[in-house]
């Protein structure tokens, strides 16, 4: 035998074996593409009617609207109620006092916009009825929202034109899978939504729509989510500090609050604990506390039941977990 053969064989089965292993990756690429869910407008009321394309922010609410929300698990009613927007595309909130002593501005998703409440009983209404008046509150929390929504919002003066008050405090209420979704990771739905890349120091930039193509990306080929695990974290940190530094920008005296509403037990969509505890770290050093859950809802992790809408098949807080929602802001913005 030539001694060149056993290198060439060698040679020839590596390659082989090489091909083999990049076509399966992409055959599984391929396969996880097809498994996706295709009904992003099966998110509920994404599609209906009561939402409407936004330049700045992807989707919002239309101005002026009532919508029934009816929920179903195995023909059981979850709740059926009505949402409410006002002149501005955001949710109702009750009338403050004339000369309120705070003004309070909401931001977050489904989770502050209030999914399966009535539009009296979501913590930004809440919020406003335990203080009797005294304490305003404007709820810019929409289905879908992501801290990437925040940013594009204060960028645009949406929520500024939109003020009833000029605001003493800010919150955010996060839970981790949003992490994600300033990446376009694990929201469908959002293809409009605004999309942002960091620059050469770490900044934020708007670049086009999550729904823009992106040819080059790999991980999308081989099956795998088109951003890492550590560039969405990067990503949502440095989204969220931008957020903030408009606010203070906008309101220099204005105190940010961020609510991590998670807990140990959770499924937190493969970010570890320590994912969570670093990425919470890095939002403190940057000026930006984050608040657990434990503080707004002690027996949270040990009696969930008591506080969504319907266990196993909708994690939303339901009236109860709103409430103390509401009762820990108004002693948190009360304490300073």
């Amino acid at each position: 035998m030539d001694s060149k053969q056993p290198w060439t064989y060698w040679g020839v089965t590596i390659t082989v074996n090489l091909g083999a292993a990049v076509a399966a990756a992409f055959a599984f690429g391929a396969w996880q593409r097809f498994q996706s869910p295709q009904g992003a407008l099966n998110v509920p009321y994404k599609g209906d009617g009561f939402y409407e394309v936004a330049d700045d922010v992807g989707h919002i609410p239309r101005a002026n609207a009532h919508m029934t929300a009816r929920a179903e698990v195995e023909g059981r009613k979850v709740y059926e109620v009505v949402y409410t927007t006002g002149p501005d595309h955001f949710r109702i909130v009750p009338e403050a006092s004339e000369n309120p002593g705070f003004c309070v501005w909401l931001f977050g998703g489904s989770f502050t916009f209030g999914d399966g409440m009535r539009d009296d009983q979501t913590y930004a209404a809440q919020i406003v009825n335990l203080s009797e008046g005294r304490v305003a509150a404007q709820n810019f929390g929409v289905g879908g929202w992501g801290p990437h929504q925040f940013l594009a919002g204060l960028q645009s003066g949406r929520f500024k034109r939109a003020a009833r008050c000029k605001p003493t405090d800010a919150v955010f209420l996060m839970d981790p899978s949003v992490i994600w979704w300033p990446s376009g990771v694990s929201n469908p739905w959002d293809t409009k939504g605004p999309r942002y890349q960091l620059d050469a120091d770490g900044r934020p930039v708007r670049n086009g729509t999550l729904g823009d193509p992106d040819p080059y990306n790999w991980r999308r080929w081989v099956g795998l989510n088109p951003t890492s695990k550590g560039d969405a974290l990067r990503l949502a940190t440095a989204v969220m500090v931008e957020a903030n530094s408009e606010l203070k920008q906008l309101y220099p005296n204005i105190r940010m609050h961020l609510i991590s509403y998670r807990v140990a037990s959770w499924g937190v969509n493969g970010f570890t604990s320590e994912d969570l505890t670093g990425f919470e770290y890095d939002l403190d050093q940057a000026g930006i506390m984050p608040l657990p859950l434990e503080a707004v809802i002690p027996r949270y992790r040990f009696a969930q039941r008591e506080y969504i809408l319907d266990y196993p098949a909708d994690h939303h807080p339901n009236a109860q977990a709103h409430r103390l929602i509401a009762e820990f802001i108004l002693r948190e913005i009360r304490s300073k």
